[in-house]
């Protein structure tokens, strides 16, 4: 697959975010003169669809496709007339309790039965109509190094995990994340996807050419002056930056209200409380979602160990 002039063979992006309202950060642009958010969404949307177009060629998208994994009929509407269909692994956003096991429950799964996302999650390969091959590696899987290779063909892992760089990280980025981490992890790929980082770059590991795809809708006051892109993969391995347009896009110039925060924690904390509700439905273990839920909110250890004492005597 290396052989001949480069040509594209796959359009990468990642961390798309659709949400019914617009992050606090761009809240000027629910009734803006530019056309509310989901004007602002669509552009974005349009966008990736054109260069795939254009291209003839596949999208490939590693993970949050959308920002809550219950989203409401209206937003999935929308994804359904304007997303792009796409080959795809669900990020944390995608997933009830950040539980892949859940998936079915999601609005991401939606969109899978709609055929408008093609899942790649099962840890089974997936051959896109131009014959490259895809690895998923969703929210919750560790890459894997490919040991089988199938004879002329292009061989992508994509990933959401928090993959990072000195220049393209945050103060609490997992050491163990490190790009130098995922050296040995890419043996066997022409390519790696990663998503979950909004802050996108390349990076090559081993002669693999890896791209974290950074976000593709700015939503956070540190992305301002940030330029949102997709990648195009080429047969050569090369992987080309392509930028997003940020044109009209309006930011608050101080992202961080008192309001806004009491209600995004008073809206965080019934969300995760349903999620809990959710897992005991579908019979999954109720100790397990209470610890996510303790970590999440920071609860301390002396509480959590009291907690779960407890529930073991119930």
């Amino acid at each position: 697959m290396r052989e001949g002039s480069d040509r594209v063979i796959a359009v990468l992006c990642a961390d798309i975010h659709l949400s019914p309202d617009p992050p606090r950060a761009r809240r000027d642009e629910l009734k803006s003169d530019s056309g509310g958010w989901y004007k602002a969404m669509k552009k974005s949307l349009d966008e990736l669809l054109r260069v795939s177009s254009y291209y003839n060629v596949p999208i490939l998208c590693a993970g949050d496709i959308f920002h809550h994994w219950r989203a409401e009929p209206a937003l999935i509407n929308f994804a359904l007339q304007y997303l792009p269909e796409m080959y795809a692994i669900p990020g944390q956003h995608d997933l009830p309790l950040h539980n892949i096991d859940m998936i079915e429950k999601s609005a991401f799964w939606t969109l899978c039965l709609s055929d408008k996302i093609i899942p790649v999650i099962n840890e089974e390969p997936v051959m896109t109509k131009n014959g490259v091959i895809v690895y998923g590696f969703p929210w919750g899987r560790k890459l894997k190094p490919l040991k089988k290779r199938i004879e002329g063909k292009f061989h992508v892992a994509i990933v959401h995990d928090f993959f990072w760089s000195k220049n393209h990280t945050h103060p609490k980025a997992p050491k163990s994340n490190h790009m130098s981490k995922f050296r040995d992890l890419v043996t066997g790929y022409d390519a790696v996807v990663f998503g979950d980082n909004h802050k996108g770059f390349k990076a090559k590991l081993n002669g693999v050419p890896v791209w974290n795809c950074g976000t593709m809708m700015r939503r956070n006051q540190d992305e301002k002056d940030y330029i949102p892109r997709i990648g195009l993969l080429c047969n050569s391995g090369k992987i080309l930056t392509h930028g997003i347009s940020t044109k009209n896009e309006k930011f608050k110039t101080v992202e961080e209200d008192y309001e806004g925060v009491c209600r995004m924690s008073t809206d965080d904390m019934a969300d995760t409380l349903h999620g809990l509700k959710e897992a005991a439905q579908h019979n999954l273990d109720y100790a397990e979602a209470l610890r996510f839920l303790m970590e999440r909110y920071s609860v301390k250890n002396e509480v959590r160990k009291i907690i779960m004492e407890a529930l073991d005597r119930v």
